[in-house]
């Protein structure tokens, strides 16, 4: 079964893309397929110029005037969350070949293969991922109230099978997201992401990943001990499959490169070793293309609530 993977982004998200893709050609060991979106020409024009191998690039313009509109109706981080099952659908619609396709942030880094999420359960037709909401300070109503507002499921990282459930679900969620895309606590709305709770009332065989060490984030960092034994990293010596560094921004400060995230107190060492390949990427790109900036705008570093 050919299982592909995909991304969207702008180009303040390209240098954690590559990180994204880095990571994942370590742990695949070449054996990856990867389609990204673009929404923006400089991140395309890179993408195209860089042409890395087993990465396919596409542009926003692909599906037509009537989805473009919605880019000056939206705000962007809107029209990025909108267009998310747009795209799976359209690789599914378009490489018969694909039989399951996984949309990844790219603010995800990998240090396991992800097809040892799949192989554990084979037979899903969609696999969400959990999102635990958690710091030591947070009392378990607040707890709650986060959780009814943002969902009970993370969007950065869901797959979809094709069969008759897996594509029924996608088409669904694709629906919901074209009429709604935005954050309106009143109506239920948290983006794309809070559907997702609808998932597995409305549909049959959408499974919660069972799999352990998938998608870590900042809200776990302090629930866990972060370990690297040779070139894996392990959480209470469990192994680490990704690390998902929501919130965090590339911002360029007077020293070179800042991580901006609110977790900035006791972070373990993965953010570090994250911060060094950004580095490095940052200063690949520089060679190839001096001229773009990919660093975080001021609309990237506020908060969307």
């Amino acid at each position: 079964m050919e299982s592909v993977y995909c991304s969207l982004m702008t180009k303040s998200r390209l240098y954690q893309f590559l990180a994204l893709i880095v990571s994942l050609k370590k742990v695949r060991a070449g054996n990856l397929r990867f389609f990204v979106l673009c929404v923006d020409d400089e991140t395309y024009h890179l993408l195209k110029k860089l042409n890395w191998k087993n990465v396919t690039v596409f542009r926003d313009k692909e599906f037509g005037e009537e989805i473009l509109a919605l880019k000056k109706e939206r705000q962007i981080h809107e029209y990025c969350w909108t267009l998310k099952a747009l795209f799976l659908e359209m690789v599914l619609e378009r490489f018969p070949d694909v039989m399951r396709v996984t949309f990844m942030d790219s603010d995800l880094y990998f240090w396991d293969d992800p097809e040892i999420i799949f192989n554990e359960q084979p037979d899903c037709s969609v696999l969400l991922s959990r999102e635990e909401k958690y710091k030591p300070e947070w009392k378990p109503n607040f707890v709650k109230r986060v959780t009814k507002l943002t969902g009970e499921y993370n969007s950065g990282f869901i797959s979809f099978k094709r069969d008759e459930m897996g594509m029924a679900c996608l088409r669904w969620w694709k629906e919901q997201t074209l009429e709604a895309c935005r954050i309106d606590p009143l109506k239920g709305i948290f983006g794309d992401q809070k559907y997702l709770n609808e998932m597995p009332r409305v549909f049959s065989n959408i499974c919660d990943i069972r799999t352990r060490g998938v998608n870590i984030g900042p809200w776990d960092y302090r629930k866990y001990t972060f370990l690297k034994k040779n070139d894996h990293v392990y959480i209470d010596q469990i192994p680490l499959i990704f690390f998902h560094f929501s919130g965090v921004r590339i911002k360029k400060g007077d020293n070179g490169l800042e991580l901006v995230h609110e977790c900035e107190v006791n972070t373990p060492f993965i953010f570090n070793l994250y911060q060094k390949m950004i580095a490095d990427l940052i200063t690949m790109i520089q060679h190839i293309e001096p001229e773009f900036d990919g660093y975080a705008t001021k609309e990237d570093l506020q908060k969307y609530f």
